[in-house]
């Protein structure tokens, strides 16, 4: 019997230290500098299975280019493949490079200061490194099967006079259909003055957390996507929620609760 436990443990040891010697953080970060050619940095690991890896993911890895924090995106090891990682750096650089391009329109519309950030949701199938190297409004010229999304924070001192805004998150939704994709979605938040919601905007194209969710206080939000399109509205879409004009932005306002 002593010798099944001493054998099970040392199963148990070379599977640990095994997995402890093959860190995921270090594996990917010397991957990400190979295959771009520059440097980033870790700022955040989320630990996956040490035992059951191939099955439950390995760690995965929040990362952004040195000097530069606004580009915020995963890596991870492929927890089917032995050496093999995925990442979406390509997707939020584009991201990025599109919330430039759009950042005058979009900050005319929107209170000073407001936080906001563009996210563009492409399947990582298809996307190679080289890609990283084209800019993003030469992409969106042949490539329209996507989604974006605008996500920004408005800050208020009690629940917000929706009606002083309706005019702007219109405008802001009729930009985002502009760029033809077949997704596109505008996502306000109004949350207390008081809160600081700035590295949460930040990290919002990868930290899958909603307005609802969110740890600070919020009264409310409004999410209009292209089902309430007015020139081509999904079926089942309440009547009432399509965008026949600023007015209906007011019927998306979803309050929170305490």
């Amino acid at each position: 019997m002593k010798k099944w436990i001493k054998l099970a443990a040392a199963i148990l040891f070379v599977i640990m230290g095994g997995a402890g010697c093959m860190s995921s953080e270090g594996k990917v970060l010397a991957k990400l500098e190979e295959k771009y050619n520059q440097k980033f940095t870790v700022e955040g690991v989320k630990e996956g299975s040490k035992i059951f890896a191939q099955m439950y993911g390995k760690d995965r890895l929040t990362v952004h280019p040195e000097g530069n924090k606004e580009l915020v995106f995963l890596a991870q090891e492929v927890k089917a493949e032995q050496g093999e990682f995925k990442d979406n750096f390509v997707q939020a650089k584009w991201a990025e490079e599109l919330k430039e391009k759009l950042s005058a329109e979009i900050e005319k519309e929107l209170p000073p200061g407001t936080p906001y950030k563009i996210q563009l949701f492409i399947p990582s199938k298809g996307i190679e490194k080289s890609m990283a190297e084209i800019p993003v409004q030469d992409y969106l010229d042949r490539n329209k099967d996507l989604s974006v999304v605008l996500l920004a924070g408005i800050k208020t001192a009690a629940e917000p006079e929706v009606e002083k805004y309706k005019e702007n998150i219109y405008n802001l939704y009729q930009l985002l259909k502009g760029l033809g994709t077949t997704g596109y979605s505008v996502t306000i938040g109004f949350v207390d003055e008081s809160e600081d919601i700035s590295d949460y905007v930040r990290t919002s194209y990868i930290n899958n957390i909603s307005w609802s969710n969110l740890d600070a206080k919020v009264y409310g939000n409004i999410t209009i996507d292209e089902r309430h399109d007015s020139e081509n509205p999904s079926s089942g879409v309440d009547p009432s929620l399509i965008l026949e004009s600023p007015d209906a932005v007011i019927k998306h306002y979803e309050p929170i609760g305490e």
